[in-house]
């Protein structure tokens, strides 16, 4: 199994965080968690169809090309066979940048690409898939972007601005401290928000910090759970619990034991 990422080009940095390529074998049914992230993405699959879930929903089949926004919680993908993924790990904005979409469509969404005005699926799937190697798979990608790289800097405002606060905060921050910094109001930093991200400032931030925090847990063989809770801005150990429950399905115990997360088969 192998699950490696790329850089993007510089001018690319405020939009993309990374491109990736997953590729492997599932000779039996796998299921792979991952909890909410932050990010969006759009994804080729050029191998075996695989299905996806979230919740208690029952998993239903994923597009060959598709695009999705924030998920508000873990999600399960369900991979039988041959394995061939190639996508772009998209920040928070960058789908609304890029297309002028409105993102809470697209919250705990996979959404055939053909959703993004103007993109040529069958064109771009075609290409992802008759590439014979990683780097020209990545080419399809990064010139796909390259090429609305005017448009989404034109569209970058002060929510971005915010984005890129509360990511440096990892979450840790008050909406109340987020407009203060930005010398905005609470109802237009929200509002404008939920346009741009799909999600309030303030679920995101929670979302952030859950993604700083459970990426932490997944890489560190011991943890101190009151460092943790220090850390992150807690209240206490109940409080941790109950957001992993919420955003996890499942406790930080269990989560650091057998977690299977996609980021444990990146290779750095």
């Amino acid at each position: 199994m192998r699950y490696q990422k790329f850089h993007p080009a510089k001018v690319l940095l405020p939009f993309v965080e990374c491109y990736f390529i997953w590729e492997g074998e599932a000779a039996e049914s796998m299921q792979v968690q991952s909890p909410p992230n932050s990010y969006s993405s759009i994804v080729f699959n050029y191998a075996d169809l695989y299905k996806a879930s979230q919740h208690k929903a029952e998993p239903v089949v994923v597009p060959r090309a598709f695009v999705s926004g924030q998920f508000t919680s873990n999600y399960t993908l369900w991979l039988h066979g041959k394995i061939g993924l190639a996508g772009m790990v998209l920040r928070p904005s960058a789908l609304y940048n890029f297309f002028g979409v409105r993102m809470s469509q697209l919250v705990n969404a996979r959404v055939s690409l053909s959703f993004l005005p103007g993109l040529p699926e069958e064109i771009l799937w075609t290409a992802v898939k008759n590439q014979s190697s990683d780097e020209g798979r990545i080419r399809v990608l990064e010139e796909l972007a390259l090429s609305y790289v005017t448009v989404a800097k034109s569209n970058l405002t002060v929510i971005d601005e915010a984005i890129d606060y509360i990511d440096a905060s990892k979450g840790c921050v008050s909406v109340e401290a987020v407009a203060s910094h930005l010398k905005i109001s609470r109802r237009y930093l929200e509002k404008k928000f939920l346009e741009k991200v799909g999600v309030s400032p303030k679920f995101y931030s929670r979302i952030k910090r859950f993604g700083n925090l459970s990426n932490k847990i997944a890489h560190h063989e011991k943890i101190d759970w009151q460092e943790i809770v220090e850390e992150y801005g807690f209240h206490d150990q109940s409080h941790l619990v109950k957001e992993f429950m919420e955003f996890n399905r499942m406790n930080p115990t269990r989560y650091h034991l057998v977690h299977q997360e996609l980021t444990r088969f990146v290779k750095q």
